[in-house]
């Protein structure tokens, strides 16, 4: 914890920390309690300072630092996948991989040990610092277990152990271990890194190679593949989207091949969603219009859509709302007339992607006003109200009607009245107020939000009558299929008129309209309906007409006609047709016979044959699934529904033939046997080139003896490889293979046999290798290259021997160019041959049975240099501006070729790479690799390649995506005293983005932590105010990008934050002589903050222009000699601080320098002086005269004598007498509530030895006297003396708390005879005035006042108070609450426990 708290209770404790190689400080956690943190997130290898701030309520403290930076590392852990590479009798090679971490500091090898089958005691072998290891002199056929440990500065790690292995020659398939990679899927986002190491393992090692969507991968600059000793690794720098896909990895040694596959899924933003927007809804207030989701999601879901929405005139874009899940929305509180466009932006996790835009559209109603209505029909009728309908109309202008207007006239008017007050919302309207008798017509008016349209045709007039009653219900008493008699009752009520006849109308149930059924008038009230259509719905109604006029109330029944249904509608549907099987569909009956369909009845006949046969008596549904049709033949189906009351017509299909819709596939490709032994060979071939149509499901692989006649069946399971390994054969017998591939329709010819093979262990010597040629060549060397032998004898080639003689030679002399074991490659570069001499090359193979046979090279060779300019193949992505965040490895990989091989060159923007750039070049290639870049990286990178042939430059341009460096030229524009004005330039590196603002912080001298003034200040220059006049501060910038906070530009000295003083006070002569001047002053009113340093005095004698200084003096007053008498001179003063010169204060009229000569001169301001009794009496009198006079006082013609009471003093120009009377007043404080006190007086004068008695005599107004009183008693005549004493407020008998920067004052009234002298101490020591501290005593009163407290100004103050009498001291206790003050102790620990701090 901190030494001092100051005066408040630690809350918290601020850790920071910064990497060794940054200036700037980051928070770890800003709210720690405990005097102890673990610091986490911390990137290994790399070196810390750390810091500590405590805070109290008043702020933060000054920090406490690590002397030195903290390396973050810890022992390694266990190195990756040890695994054996190569087995012998006595041997096995070990490799391991790296560990995933070095713990943060260099691995410097590894340690191997081993244990035997059997014993618990672990060996040590050896410690390396490679990757692998051959561990020799192992005992044949033992059981072994290793296990290797990775060694760093900080110890070892955990061991990794091995499996179990036995020591013996043997051999095995490749294998990839993805055990690793979960569900074989690599997910990144794109711009990072992709890296993927699969463990590989085989005997011998095998050789991998990597495709991509079953093309081979194309390497580049971003794509690589690293292969170990026991992995191989796919790396892709910067992932983009299209690096998507199916990667497969195929391994293949003699053994046999195998072939594996991850898939690679790379997220990134979302491409811009799918158009065109479309425009559903267009009004004059609202859009709404629709998209379709973007055809790339960047990998995942769309989280949202952003909607934005632009006035054509203006090119601002404003978000609408960017929380749309839908792809529809309605764009509101539009104007109208106003043209507008859309765009939509997708969004996922990653970010938003590109806009989609709108064409330009007009927010204005789309539709015009509505059309006429139909035209109105009285619907019901009495003598004073009418009802009236009509249909809505043919076009409602394309938008919906929301109500209608109602007019009616009489027949026999022109004038129309609208008899609707309001909106007519449906269609009817019942109009009252009719006049009995009366015919009236009426019209129809639609209104939409357009406005009102046309008025439909008039009704039919129609007399305002009571009607008659309805006919009574329609029965039916006759039904035949195409015929129905009905009967109905009278009209109770004939509306006062006799009936005069009915009118049937008829409705077809699925045509919906009335027709008429009578053509003539029906007297009678029953009627037979004919020509009807069987097994359809009809509905009757019957109209009864009187002498007035027809009545519009019917009654109306339903009769419907039963029957059996009809045929399916539509045609039936055949899908999903195999060898044996299909499914049929099919639509329910149009005409259901007036009753459920119940089931259907499906049938099937071959179209060889006439028979019919029920496939499913009973179907619920509308399809059916047909199982056991015989393949090749062709069907027909019928399909019946059923009803209660039959079945129905049927449906018949198309001939369909039954088989399948894919044939088998075609006979595997280039089937090889290799790796042949006495009871085993190795087989291979290829996909077939068609698959039939579906997917390959498996391979047969079958063999012949050639001592039989069958071909045998080796796989018993189903093989999906392109390999397999057949075992069982028998000794010296020879054997011919083929293979079928099998998919869904059927297993496919087998392939053409192979050549028959002897099942023996190899003993043959190989073919001569295949096609050498010369690759390349200089005037001393041939380089040649050459294929395996198309047979290797039965066991592996061991090596290849090259041979050269000279060509024109009387007899060829072949000479060995390769060692006499051979070399491995099928390429060998020849040396040392002699210029200008023309050689013949063969070469042959060799396995452990010997030598093969040769294969010569084509012609005589005559080696000669070959010359070739440099060409540099710079990847496109270098050609571009490379990017890269702060941190990362910048790394730079480009080949090229020439003749002679190239001089390779480095540079940057013209000058040297930095010195910690990694550059490396081969014979083929060359790299530059700077790791941890940072933004002084940023620049233009060349490379060039030279030789004789010529040169080749190339640049590369690379921007560092990281905080920006210091603003450049800050400095100090203006200061006052209570501002300072800053100017700075932007950062020569801007970290690769724009420069979003500035932050200006400032720091008080006193402090140690910079404070912030503003954090988004987007100008080049900044006032800072308010500053504490007098002040000193520190002052810096920081330019911030979207990476963060860049380096700060500092003010390297402190700026006191003050001005030129004001010009001093009131100037004035105090004495002249005839060769000097004396001067006085008074201050500045303000010294503009900082502490007045002197003052200069300037002369000007009269006739002269010029000014000349004459002194410079820290005083209030000057004397100016060595002047000319007789002359005059004009004088000015000047304040001085440390920023200047004031304005000068002149004195008001020219100064002769003579000596003055005049008589004494006393003129008091009054003649007479009055006292009051008890009062004290000071009287001051002015006094003149040259050279000074001698002043003395008398009282009645005699010298006035000094007593305690009586005091005389002379100043330079006045006398001062002093006169105190004893008081006879005195207030007593302090007294306590309840108590009795009693006082006495006591009287002195300046006799103090003698005694007095008295003794008092009353004398009335008649002079009667009385009788004395009591003695007083002896009474000594003395001055007047009292002890100090002191009061003070009651809040300074405690501790006075103050903020650090606040004003606090102490102060006591003083009382005491004669007047105390007043002494303020702190500490023990004396106190004087300064600049923040002044003391401001009368006599009456002590006072101190401190500005601007800091925590020193805290302790004891003791006030003292001393006279003849005595002498008496208060103490005041102050305590100046400011941050903390701290000290942080650094201990070592290690197992023994904790060592000495260091502080």
């Amino acid at each position: 914890m901190p030494i001092i708290d100051g005066g408040s209770k630690i809350t918290n404790y601020i850790i920071e920390k910064r990497e060794s190689t940054r200036k700037a400080y980051a928070a770890v956690i800003t709210h720690c309690e405990t005097c102890s943190i673990r610091v986490s997130d911390l990137a290994e290898g790399l070196e810390y300072y750390f810091r500590v701030s405590a805070e109290n309520e008043y702020g933060i403290g000054e920090a406490v630092e690590t002397p030195d930076p903290i390396r973050v590392s810890q022992a390694p852990t266990p190195p990756e996948n040890v695994t054996f590479t190569d087995v012998t009798k006595h041997t096995v090679r070990l490799a391991w991989t790296k560990p995933k971490h070095d713990g943060g500091s260099r691995v410097t090898g590894y340690v191997i040990e081993a244990q035997k089958k059997g014993t618990d005691q672990w060996a040590h072998v050896t410690t390396v610092k490679s990757l692998d290891f051959t561990v020799k002199n192992l005992n044949e056929n033992e059981e072994y277990i290793f296990r290797v440990m990775a060694v760093n500065s900080s110890g070892r790690s955990f061991p990794r152990v091995s499996k179990p292995v036995v020591i013996k020659e043997q051999n095995s398939e490749p294998e990839f271990d993805l055990r690793g990679v979960c569900q074989k899927i690599v997910i990144a986002k794109a711009g990072e890194d992709i890296k993927v190491e699969v463990p590989v393992s085989g005997r011998p090692k095998p050789t991998v190679s990597w495709q991509k969507d079953n093309q081979a991968l194309k390497l580049t600059q971003r794509t690589m593949i690293e292969n170990t000793s026991t992995s191989t690794i796919l790396i892709i720098n910067e992932c983009l989207r299209s690096d998507s896909g199916i990667y497969s990895m195929t391994g293949k040694n003699i053994v046999g091949s195998v072939t594996d596959s991850i898939t690679v899924k790379v997220h990134d933003l979302p491409g811009p969603p799918k158009g065109p927007i479309k425009l559903d809804k267009i009004s004059r207030t609202f859009i709404e219009f629709s998209w379709e989701a973007p055809e790339n999601d960047g990998g995942v879901p769309i989280n949202n859509y952003i909607v934005e929405i632009r006035e054509t005139t203006s090119q601002t874009w404003v978000e609408l709302s960017s929380l749309i899940i839908r792809t529809t929305f309605k764009a509101t509180r539009l104007t109208t007339g106003i043209e507008y466009q859309f765009r939509v932006k997708a969004k996922n996790r990653y970010g938003t992607g590109p806009p989609l835009m709108s064409e330009a559209v007009v927010a204005a109603y789309p539709f015009k006003v509505p059309g006429p209505p139909g035209t109105p029909k009285v619907v019901t009728f009495t003598k004073d109200t009418m009802t009236i309908g009509w249909n809505e109309p043919v076009s409602d202008g394309g938008s919906e009607v929301i109500g209608y207007h109602v007019e009616r006239k009489e027949r026999n008017s022109i004038v129309w009245h609208r008899i609707s007050k309001a909106l007519v919302i449906g269609n009817l309207f019942k109009s009252t107020g009719l006049e009995d008798g009366v015919a009236y017509e009426f019209r129809v008016i639609a209104e939409n939000i357009a406005g009102i349209g046309k008025p439909s045709k008039a009704s039919e007039p129609m007399l305002a009558l009571d009607p008659v009653d309805p006919p009574g219900q329609p029965v039916p008493i006759h039904v035949s299929k195409n015929a129905i008699t009905i009967q109905w009752t009278k009209p109770e009520y004939d509306g006062g008129f006799k009936i005069t006849g009915y009118t049937v109308e008829k409705r077809d149930l699925s045509a919906g309209r009335w027709m008429r059924a009578n053509f003539t008038n029906i007297i009678e009230t029953t009627f037979t309906i004919s020509g009807l259509t069987q097994d359809e719905s009809y509905e009757f109604r019957v109209l009864a007409r009187n002498s007035a006029g027809a009545v519009k109330k019917t009654v109306q029944v339903n009769i419907c006609v039963l029957d059996k249904p009809g045929p399916p509608e539509g045609s039936i549907s055949i899908t999903g047709v195999t060898s044996e099987h299909c499914c049929l569909s099919w639509k329910p009956p149009k005409q259901d016979g007036g009753s459920k369909i119940t089931h259907y009845i499906v049938e099937r006949r071959e179209t060889s044959r006439l028979l019919w046969t029920v496939v499913e008596p009973k179907v619920q549904a509308l399809n059916l699934k047909i199982m056991k049709l015989l393949e090749g033949n062709e069907y027909i189906f019928r399909v019946f529904p059923v009803n209660k009351f039959g079945v129905g017509e049927p449906l018949q299909s198309s001939a369909v033939v039954i088989k399948n819709p894919f044939t088998p596939p075609d006979a595997a490709k280039g089937v090889e046997v290799s790796n042949v032994k006495k009871d085993s060979m190795v087989i291979t071939w290829e996909a077939p080139t068609n698959d039939g149509g579906t997917p390959i499901t498996g391979y047969i692989i079958e063999k012949h003896d050639k001592e039989g006649i069958r071909w045998t069946r080796c796989n018993m399971k189903t093989v999906t490889n392109l390999t397999f390994k057949v075992n069982g054969l028998l000794e010296t017998h020879r054997y011919e293979f083929r293979v079928s591939a099998e998919n869904a329709a059927g297993v496919s010819e087998a392939s053409s046999a192979t050549v028959f093979y002897k099942a023996l262990d190899p003993v043959f010597k190989p073919g001569p290798p295949l096609n050498p040629k010369v690759l390349d060549m200089t005037k001393s060397s041939v380089v040649l290259a050459w294929g395996k032998p198309i047979y290797d004898g039965g066991c592996e080639i061991q090596g290849y021997i090259v041979e050269a003689c000279v060509a024109k030679a009387v007899a060829d002399e072949w000479t060995m160019c390769t060692p006499p074991a051979g070399v491995k490659l099928t390429r060998f570069n020849v040396e040392n041959l002699k210029e200008k001499q023309e050689y013949k090359f063969r070469v042959c193979a060799v396995n452990k049975v010997g030598v093969g046979e040769h294969a010569d090279v084509a012609g005589p060779i005559l080696p000669e240099d070959k010359t070739e300019e440099p060409d540099l193949d710079i990847d496109a992505e270098f050609r571009k501006l490379v990017r890269i965040k702060a941190g990362g490895s910048l790394r730079m990989f480009i080949p090229f070729k020439g003749r002679p091989t190239p001089q390779i060159k480095w540079e940057k923007d013209g000058g040297q790479i930095k010195e910690t750039a990694q550059t490396e070049t081969t014979s083929s290639h060359t790299s530059l690799v700077i790791d941890k870049v940072n933004r002084a990286d940023s620049g233009k990178y060349t490379v060039t390649a030279e030789n004789s042939a010529g040169t080749k430059s190339e640049t590369i341009i690379v921007k560092v995506l990281d905080t920006p460096s210091a603003p450049i030229n800050f400095k100090v524009k203006e200061i006052t005293k209570e501002s300072v004005t800053l100017t700075w330039e932007p950062p020569s590196l801007d970290g690769g983005a724009k420069i979003k603002n500035y932050i200006v912080e400032k720091r008080e001298s006193t402090r140690k932590t910079f404070s912030a003034v503003v954090t988004n200040c987007h100008k080049l220059s900044w006032k800072v105010e308010p500053l504490q006049e007098g002040c000193s501060y520190y002052f810096r910038v920081l330019a911030e990008n979207e990476h963060g906070i860049g380096l700060p530009a500092d003010i390297t000295d402190p700026l006191k934050v003050s001005e030129v003083p004001q010009c001093p006070g009131k100037l004035s002569v105090v004495d002249v002589t005839k060769t000097s001047v004396s001067l006085s002053w008074e201050k500045p009113i303000h010294d503009g903050g900082s502490r007045i340093l002197q003052y200069l005095v300037e002369m000007q004698v009269k006739g002269n222009d010029k000014w000349s200084g004459c002194a410079n003096v820290k005083t209030l007053e000057a004397v100016i000699s060595n002047l000319n008498p007789g002359e005059e001179y004009t004088f000015k003063v000047i304040a001085i601080n440390e920023k200047g010169k004031s304005d000068p204060r002149t004195l008001a009229v020219p100064v002769q320098a003579k000596d003055l000569v005049f008589g004494p001169d006393v003129r008091p301001v009054f003649s007479n002086y009055s006292v009051l009794v008890g009062k004290d009496l000071q009287v001051e009198i002015p006094v003149s005269g040259r050279p000074k006079p001698k002043v003395t006082w008398t009282k009645d013609g005699a010298a006035l004598k000094f007593t305690t009471r009586v005091n005389i003093s002379n100043k330079a120009h006045s006398t001062n007498v002093a006169i105190s009377l004893a008081r006879t007043k005195f207030k007593v404080l302090r007294l306590k509530t309840g108590a009795e006190y009693q006082f006495r007086i006591i009287a002195q004068n300046r006799y103090e030895g003698a005694k007095y008695d008295f003794r008092v005599i009353a004398k009335n107004a008649v002079g009667t006297i009385s009788k004395p009183s009591y003695n007083s008693g002896p009474i000594a005549a003395l001055d007047e003396v009292e002890p100090p004493k002191f009061s003070i407020d009651p809040e300074y008998t405690q501790t006075l708390i103050v903020n650090a920067g606040d004003t606090f004052k102490l102060d006591a009234d003083v009382h005491g005879k004669p007047l105390p002298a007043i002494q303020w101490f702190k500490n023990d020591k004396e106190l004087e005035n300064t600049i923040r501290c002044d003391i401001k005593n009368t006599d009456n009163r002590a006072l101190i006042i401190v500005k601007d407290a800091v925590r020193q100004d805290g302790g004891n103050y003791t006030l003292q108070l001393t006279n003849v009498a005595g002498s008496q001291t208060v103490q005041f206790h102050v305590k100046v609450l400011d941050k903390p003050e701290y000290k942080i102790q650094i201990c070592a620990i290690n197992k023994l426990g904790v060592g000495e701090p260091a502080v």
